[in-house]
């Protein structure tokens, strides 16, 4: 037991459900030595009636029980929390049993008579899991409330489909959620249009060949919001190679002018103060005016 220690398990609390009477005083009483809180049920109705009335990181239970099978509770708990982990103790005898428990999602199995190794790595190795799912949930969380912040249009690409999309970016394209973007745009093909490339190239080929360029790209024609064919944006492209993700930032090329423009009104209002000549105001209003008529 040496590669166990009560500090492993001491924030988790364990559903056990056991009708014989011997195998569930032996395993109680090894498993009350780790976790912190351990409940104790002798058929499936006293175990889901625990399962609805505790939070419980994982359930341990036995098939074959009187009122209600193990199998069949089961199922009831995983109506209330699709994500708890579970094992179950099986006999071979009971392997026609093991068919539904495969269709539950059910894939971890403790074979009687019951080793306390193996319990104790089942446990381990079950919360460890459902702690990466939830890492993995946490992170797609934070990837996207970090996207949303952003006023900037911008997607992360993994490999070739569209993961990730800001609040920003799929309002423009007339979207509510990345489900009904990735239904309506198949391929990221069809999304924009470069349009001095190469006939045989698609635009994102030509982002990842220049990666260290802006690029000057437009949204194509859109049944889902018409009046998008005649935005333009300057696009830049980050690849993450540890990641295998790509990161897409959009800029409006008419908020792109209205920069340019903030700048030289800034610089106008400064040589004003300055005591400059007409001719040098005059100099930057047309700068201002090539800004604007520019294509």
């Amino acid at each position: 037991m040496s590669n166990f220690t009560k500090q492993t398990f001491k924030d988790i609390t364990l559903l056990y459900v056991e009708d014989d009477e011997m195998t569930l005083e032996e395993i109680s009483y090894f498993l009350k030595r780790y976790v912190k809180k351990l409940l104790i049920a002798k058929n499936g109705v006293e175990g889901l009636e625990l399962f609805k009335n505790h939070k419980v990181d994982i359930v341990i239970t036995d098939i074959q029980m009187p009122k209600l099978n193990g199998l069949n509770m089961v199922e009831k708990m995983l109506e209330i929390n699709p994500s708890v982990p579970v094992v179950i103790t099986t006999a071979h005898s009971e392997s026609t049993n093991l068919t539904k428990a495969i269709e539950l999602g059910i894939d971890k199995y403790l074979l009687k008579p019951i080793n306390m190794q193996e319990i104790l790595a089942i446990i381990k190795k079950s919360l460890y899991l459902e702690s990466l799912e939830k890492q993995n949930n946490s992170y797609e969380d934070y990837i996207q409330f970090i996207l949303d912040s952003n006023s900037t249009f911008m997607f992360v690409m993994n490999s070739n489909s569209i993961e990730y999309a800001n609040k920003s970016f799929l309002e423009l394209l007339g979207f509510e959620d990345m489900f009904s973007f990735k239904e309506q745009i198949k391929k990221c093909e069809d999304l924009l249009q470069i349009d001095d490339l190469n006939t045989d190239e698609n635009w994102i080929e030509h982002l990842i060949k220049h990666p260290e360029k802006r690029h000057l790209v437009r949204l194509k024609n859109s049944t889902k919001c018409e009046r998008l064919f005649k935005r333009e944006f300057f696009v830049s492209y980050k690849y993450f190679e540890s990641m295998n993700k790509s990161v897409f930032v959009f800029v409006d090329k008419n908020e792109e002018k209205l920069e340019q423009i903030s700048e030289i009104i800034s610089k106008m209002i400064d040589k004003l103060n300055e005591g400059v000549s007409s001719q040098s105001l005059m100099n930057e209003l047309k700068n201002i005016l090539n800004i604007t008529n520019r294509s």
